[in-house]
């Protein structure tokens, strides 16, 4: 899944600016979602400019996926001292395996997402995530699910009692909250969507974004294959 991720994001450079356009948050009656929470997600996100531009076919239809507006789909942020604005903003955006300078860590190459987060985030956006309030009272479970996001991700100190940090450390890949907080979001399809202000370059807060790798990765291990090929044939020309 680490091979197939990074063919991801090498196929993401190759087709900018095809897999980095723009985003618009919430929609026409909606500043932010149906389900936002305090000064987290869930924020409905609208990719604009082209339309659909991003592939949201991992995300559960009518539930994390159009939500209010067809071609929307359900996330959460990942930086506390960023902020977004609502709708009708639009917002530069690229998918990238690092939250880019609002983040708690990283320097100037950014902050990974963590394995905690990515694995929280995936299970989410399937709609399968254990304890998800997805019918009623969602408020409260989008609430939670920010803290813990928050919190692996290094943005906030503490997350005593939270029920989505307690699920991750009871999995048996984590099993502690230091494994959880480990970087490695997107061996679970999870990557940073980082954002800026077209108008003035400003850095905005970054989203998370869950691609699932269609036919069991067999389409990227092919074109992973072909770009390998096209490097080799390159090597082979300078020589």
């Amino acid at each position: 899944m680490k091979r197939l991720s990074l063919v991801f994001l090498l196929l993401v450079g190759l087709a900018s600016p095809a897999l980095a356009d723009q985003i618009q948050i919430g929609y026409s009656g909606s500043s932010y979602g149906p389900y936002q929470s305090g000064s987290g997600g869930e924020f409905t996100v609208n990719p604009v400019n082209p339309a659909g531009w991003l592939d949201l076919s991992g995300y559960l239809s009518g539930t994390t996926r159009d939500i209010g507006v067809t071609g929307t789909f359900q996330t959460f942020c990942i930086e506390m001292s960023e902020y977004i604005s609502g709708y009708s903003a639009t917002y530069n955006a690229e998918i990238n395996q690092n939250a880019m300078y609002g983040g708690a860590g990283g320097g100037a190459s950014g902050d990974p997402v963590s394995v905690g987060a990515g694995w929280l985030y995936s299970q989410f956006a399937l709609g399968t995530l254990q304890g998800y309030n997805y019918e009623s009272d969602r408020l409260a479970s989008a609430a939670a699910l920010q803290q813990a996001i928050w919190y692996l991700e290094g943005e906030v100190a503490s997350a005593a009692g939270n029920p989505f940090v307690a699920l991750v450390i009871s999995q048996p890949q984590f099993g502690t909250i230091g494994a959880a907080k480990a970087d490695g979001g997107n061996t679970y399809g999870v990557f940073a969507l980082n954002l800026t202000n077209p108008a003035t370059g400003v850095r905005a807060q970054d989203q998370l974004y869950f691609h699932r790798v269609p036919d069991g990765g067999m389409t990227l291990m092919l074109l992973g294959g072909a770009l390998i090929g096209l490097g080799a044939l390159r090597r082979r020309f300078r020589g």
